[in-house]
């Protein structure tokens, strides 16, 4: 997911991501991801690795906070695996990951899967809307799997403030989560538009952010979000603030 999501921020307008498994050597398996991107200049390759090293981005327009590769390194070496790349500036990058893959015995019986049942809804209960204003998939996908374990809960997701504050005016969500550094207009400015109209300015606003720092926490808070939540998120205490505001439906 992090080579994905990164390959698809650091791209250009029309390029390609593309998705690759091979067997480099016997029991092994790479699961490799290519762009054709803005790639790393050499100069930056070396500490890439590094907590907090963006290569050469740590300034510029592109949301990000450089721990994302170490994470994702750690992950697979703890799995046992390596991760590699290799990068143009100007053509491109490719990221992989090598992990140990075992061969399944086989006893020549091919069994088709059954599809699992859908969970049935209950009728006497309705659905809660619940808005997720991110932009970055990875996170998106995440909270899919987060709010999957609460009932009734119908969960839309917009990549932008502008497309969430027409969706709440519009449909009113139980609730907003929101990130604060969005393209094009912030978390903030949303919250100011959500509760300048009449319509949504009572909608519980939170902030889910890597925006963590004492200051922004309380520039947070004075701007009236209803929590200010930061990442890495502490799933615990999501929870408790998802169930305070489900309620019963919990």
């Amino acid at each position: 997911m992090n080579f994905g999501s990164n390959a698809i921020k650091y791209n250009r307008p029309g390029g390609k991501v593309s998705f690759s498994v091979s067997v480099p050597e016997p029991g092994r398996v790479r699961v490799g991801v290519a762009d054709d991107g803005i790639g790393i200049p050499a100069d930056k390759q070396a500490k890439l690795f590094q907590p907090f090293q963006r290569a050469g981005q740590e300034t510029g327009p592109i949301e990000g906070t450089g721990i994302g590769l170490v994470i994702t390194k750690r992950l697979v070496q703890l799995m046992e695996g390596s991760i590699g790349f290799r990068s143009v500036a100007g053509e491109g990058s490719e990221f992989w990951v090598d992990m140990p893959a075992i061969e399944a015995a086989s006893d020549g019986v091919v069994s088709e899967p059954v599809p699992a049942e859908p969970a049935p809804r209950r009728a006497d209960r309705t659905q809660r809307l619940v808005l997720y204003v991110e932009d970055n998939p990875a996170n998106v996908a995440f909270m899919r799997d987060m709010m999957s374990t609460f009932e009734d809960v119908d969960l839309v997701t917009l990549p932008t403030a502008e497309l969430g504050v027409e969706f709440a005016r519009a449909r009113h969500p139980e609730f907003v989560i929101m990130d604060i550094n969005l393209p094009g207009m912030s978390g903030l400015d949303a919250l100011r538009a959500l509760r300048a109209a009449p319509e949504t300015k009572s909608i519980p606003v939170v902030a889910l952010t890597a925006a963590a720092s004492e200051r922004e926490q309380r520039r947070g808070r004075h701007a009236g979000f209803h929590r200010y939540l930061t990442k890495p998120l502490n799933v615990a205490e999501f929870i408790e603030v998802m169930e305070s505001l489900l309620g019963a439906s919990a």
